[in-house]
């Protein structure tokens, strides 16, 4: 799967899980995940390629429950790959 493709859908996962992604210049800082008023919201630098962008939604996204949503294999493997070794 292309990054293009496969940050699409990362962000389609995003959305259907309700967590806000905001994209902002950072000025250094990459983003990640956080809550904000007891949304999920992941903040993400502007200036990052699509490459570090998809390597950033992964990480966060795979913080977060993802029972019952809807996606391509591809990306529930990356996911749960990415889940599995940060622990």
């Amino acid at each position: 799967m292309e990054n293009v493709q496969l940050l699409q859908s990362l962000e389609a996962v995003a959305e259907e899980l309700s967590v806000d992604i905001r994209h902002e210049d950072l000025e250094g800082g990459r983003g990640g995940l956080f809550r904000l008023r007891g949304r999920s919201c992941i903040l993400v630098d502007r200036n990052l390629s699509v490459a570090e962008r998809v390597d950033l939604m992964t990480r966060s996204l795979s913080q977060l429950p993802l029972d019952g949503v809807f996606m391509p294999p591809a990306v529930r493997e990356l996911l749960e790959f990415r889940a599995t070794s940060a622990l």
